[in-house]
């Protein structure tokens, strides 16, 4: 009868006419229930009622007939696959029962207790097999398993079942079904990821089935990821992922060769020029994807080393995204990312890894990187999305270490942080190095196209000063960064140890010290004496790991200011171990002075100032070593509205010129031109400099250098009050130098010609015809300029007799003239008063010797 209404009934279809009532549809279910109870259940082979708890059950004096069991199989095939009968869980009890039949002809038959022909074998793993495709395959490993968890069950039966299992388990979906079978039916003696982690991670698996897995696994993890309801099994799916992985290299091989083939279309997109290379939320799901696998657990996670080789490519990535601010997630899960690969290296790969981003190294080993012509935009088209395209302008630069420095700040790392800003800091002394080594550009480079050549060139600057400055500007970030203060305060020998390093990398370079790294040897001094100073580590270390190297340096160098400096170390440590008890009050009386200067009133603040000096004067080695002090409270003190405060601070400024000598004049040059600074304080930095010439008078020529590029920088100022203070310091600097600037003179005459040609500030323009006549009245020879003397003439001879010009413009062009025309009356004078003589002598006849001196080596006998 259930035959014949399956044959009959078009359950499926939903035409009118084949339209089945529930209460109908109801009742055939019910039908189908009690036959499988009475039919299938009565005949299973006799080990599945055994057990405790047993699955099955029948009346005790009922027997098995396999005979009629294939019988009842063979009827309920069609029927239990009419999917509309599904209605919840109303066939799961007779499929239950149809998997159990059909699991004991087979162990009977295994077991010879009945007899099968080969055809019928096929027939029957068939009948399992649409079992599997048509059904829901949580529940057939839900039978399954119920099956198998029966004890009494004979080895052959065992191994049927463990077949059926594993072979179910290796094909596609067989991870996901296992999955939420035993979610359902969980034990709570053993957690769900535990349980399936130890039935999938088994070692006797063939490659084959192991690598299956492994994909089922990742994409059972992606689905996780994209569907929210499934983020509860992500732990099951992560750590049987990372007991898979743990298994074998091969397995550890195919996970690497998914992660290349995922991140591939980042290294070598294969689009269209300006075209997008990947949706955006294809490229935001693939970022939290591998957020999850890498950063969600310290246990069930894949090992963070396989970040390595991609550490270049996801800081690149964030180094784009970073300036928008509606991909705040993508930002942390990239954060996250580069943290936990950076936070799980030893301290050698730690090294290898920052040293290779700081020094930009492409040929680290197994190292991708974002292809260069990859840029993230907004999208036109979505506000709330970037896109990815791969643009035709060419590769573009960039350095890490910015972006490293925002993460590291970002995060509680700290000890991590305080590791990396070591090892930046031991770099300097390669950096140093390589300075002494002049880099030369390849001369292959002019086979190059001109757009080639260009970004070589680009290149080439970039990896030999843009890293060394990204380098400085990350440790002067990390150092302002209040929990890296606190670490170093609590790690100072460990700090104190990189800086005598670099102390002993300085003695090894001894004498040829150029002078960035005199700069930075400097800087470095000063650095450990603070150390020394804040730290709570006992002497002997200090004199241990300090003593030597400072010796050697103060043997090998011979600038005074950082022998001073030296000496001070040393000193401290001597006081440190009571040798010098006379090094505390020199300490005392520059405090004190400093304490006066930094008062507000400025009595107070010129009587510091004269301490100060006095201590200078006299080189007092405390004083002397903390030079970079007394200059920062000069320069604070200049800002001061009291000109007495003011010409003491330039007095104080010329007493450091004398010890610090170039150090000063440079930052007195760079606070001149930075364009950051006011501008009434860039005019009084000036006048300082300027008054600092006065005072050294013809020692002054010795930093000519450093002082006429300053004041010709300031000519180039688009600020006119600047350019008038620039040229007139300018002629009062030639004045100084008493006009030996026949270098800077062409560069000289260009600034004044295009001031007077293209300035439009009158103030100016007088100034840089003053500078003008001053140069011509500092000619001491004027054939030395011939080539230059008609073009000024003329320009002169123009300003003096124009008509429409500023009066004290042709004032200064005729005081110009007159100079210029005393001097060629003075010249031909010269040349027409001294007559030539002509005076013919032979050598070698009647030539007295002259005792008592030594021959020449040319005087020949």
């Amino acid at each position: 009868m259930i035959k014949e209404i399956a044959n009959n009934v078009n359950f499926i279809s939903n035409a009118k006419e084949d339209l089945v009532a529930e209460r109908h549809k109801c009742l055939f279910i019910a039908c189908v229930q009690d036959i499988a109870q009475w039919s299938l259940q009565q005949h299973l082979h006799p080990n599945f009622y055994k057990g405790r708890p047993a699955l099955f059950s029948r009346p005790h004096d009922k027997k098995t007939s396999f005979k009629n069991l294939e019988i009842y199989i063979g009827g309920f095939t069609h029927v239990l696959f009419i999917k509309p009968l599904h209605i919840g869980k109303s066939l799961d009890e007779p499929i239950l029962q149809y998997m159990a039949g059909i699991f004991s002809l087979l162990m009977a038959f295994e077991d010879k207790e009945y007899v099968m022909a080969d055809q019928e074998i096929i027939n029957k793993t068939a009948c399992l097999q649409r079992v599997w495709l048509s059904l829901p395959k949580a529940l057939y490993f839900r039978n399954l398993m119920l099956m198998k968890n029966n004890k009494i069950l004979s080895s052959s039966g065992q191994k049927i079942l463990l077949r059926q299992l594993l072979v179910r388990l290796w094909s596609p979906g067989g991870f996901n079904a296992v999955v939420f079978a035993l979610a359902e039916c969980k034990n709570e003696e053993h957690s769900l990821e535990e349980l399936i982690s130890r039935l999938i991670a088994q070692p006797a698996y063939s490659a084959k089935a192991q690598k299956s897995l492994i994909a089922q696994i990742l994409n059972f993890l992606q689905s996780c990821v994209d569907n929210q309801e499934l983020l509860q099994y992500m732990g099951v799916g992560l750590l049987s992922l990372r007991r898979l992985y743990d298994l074998n290299d091969e397995n550890k091989t195919f996970v690497e060769g998914w992660l290349q083939s995922q991140l591939h279309i980042l290294i070598q997109p294969s689009c269209e020029k300006d075209f997008a290379i990947m949706d955006w939320s294809n490229f935001q799901s693939l970022i939290s994807f591998l957020f999850h696998l890498f950063c969600t657990s310290t246990v069930e996670c894949l090992p963070s080393n396989l970040l390595t080789s991609y550490l270049n490519l996801i800081l690149n990535i964030f180094y784009h995204v970073q300036q928008y601010n509606n991909v705040q997630l993508l930002q942390g899960q990239l954060k996250a990312l580069i943290l936990k690969c950076l936070h799980n290296q030893n301290a050698k790969d730690l090294h290898k890894l920052i040293e290779a981003l700081a020094l930009q190294r492409t040929d680290f080993n197994g190292w991708f990187a974002l292809n260069d012509c990859i840029r993230f935009d907004e999208n036109p088209l979505n506000s709330q999305d970037l896109r990815i395209i791969l643009t035709s302008e060419g590769p573009h630069l960039w350095d890490p270490l910015p972006a490293l420095v925002i993460i590291l700040k970002s995060s509680t790392f700290n000890l991590l942080t305080y590791n990396i800003f070591l090892i930046l800091f031991r770099l300097l002394p390669k950096l140093m190095k390589e300075d002494e080594e002049e880099k030369k550009i390849s001369e292959s480079m002019e086979l190059l196209q001109p757009e080639d050549l260009q970004q070589t060139i680009l290149r080439e600057v970039n990896s030999t000063y843009a890293g060394r400055l990204h380098i400085i500007k990350a440790l002067e970030s990390l150092v302002q960064h209040q929990p890296m203060k606190c670490m170093i305060n609590e790690n100072c020998s460990e700090l104190l140890r990189c800086l005598a390093d670099i102390l002993i990398n300085f003695a090894e370079l001894n004498k040829h010290l150029v002078e960035i790294n005199e700069s930075t040897l400097m800087i470095t001094l000063i650095l450990i004496r603070e150390v020394m100073q804040i730290s709570t580590s006992s002497s002997d270390d200090f004199q241990t790991v300090l003593s030597k190297p400072l010796h050697n340096l103060y043997e090998n160098i011979d600038r005074q200011s950082l022998k001073y400096q030296i000496l001070s170390l040393l000193h401290l440590l001597q006081r440190q171990n009571n040798l010098n008890v006379r090094y505390e009050p020199l300490k005392n009386q520059f405090e004190e002075a400093r304490g006066l200067v930094e008062a507000k009133e400025s009595y107070l603040q010129v009587e510091g100032i004269e301490k100060l000096i006095k201590l200078v004067n006299c080189r007092d080695a405390y004083t002397v070593s903390n030079g970079h002090a007394v200059v920062a409270m000069a320069l604070n003190t200049l800002k001061s509205p009291e000109s007495y405060t003011f010409l003491n601070c330039v007095r104080l400024f010329t007493a450091l010129v004398q010890v610090m000598e170039v150090e000063i004049l440079d930052l007195l040059g760079d606070e001149y031109i930075a364009d950051s600074s006011t501008l009434d304080y860039r005019l009084v930095v000036g006048e300082v400099i300027l008054k600092i010439g006065r005072e050294l008078g013809p020692l002054c020529y010795k930093y000519k250098f450093i002082l006429l590029n300053c004041f010709m920088n300031g000519c180039r100022s688009h600020l006119s009050e600047f350019r008038l203070s620039a040229f007139s310091n300018l002629a009062q600097l030639c004045r100084i130098l008493t006009y030996q600037v026949h270098q800077y003179f062409q560069e000289l005459l260009h600034l004044i010609d295009y001031e007077i040609t293209s300035g439009k500030y009158l103030p100016a323009k007088r100034a840089a015809v003053l500078v003008l006549s001053d140069l011509l009245e500092g000619m001491d020879n004027l054939i030395d300029y011939e080539e230059m003397l008609l073009p000024i003439y003329r320009l002169l001879k123009y300003l003096a007799y124009f008509k429409q010009s500023d009066e004290q413009i042709r004032v200064h062009a005729t005081n110009g003239l007159k100079s210029l025309s005393e001097k060629c009356t003075k010249l031909l004078e010269d040349i027409t008063a001294s007559p030539l003589e002509k005076e013919i002598k032979i050598l070698g006849l009647k030539d007295s010797s002259k005792p008592g001196l030594k021959k020449h080596i040319l005087v020949m006998n």
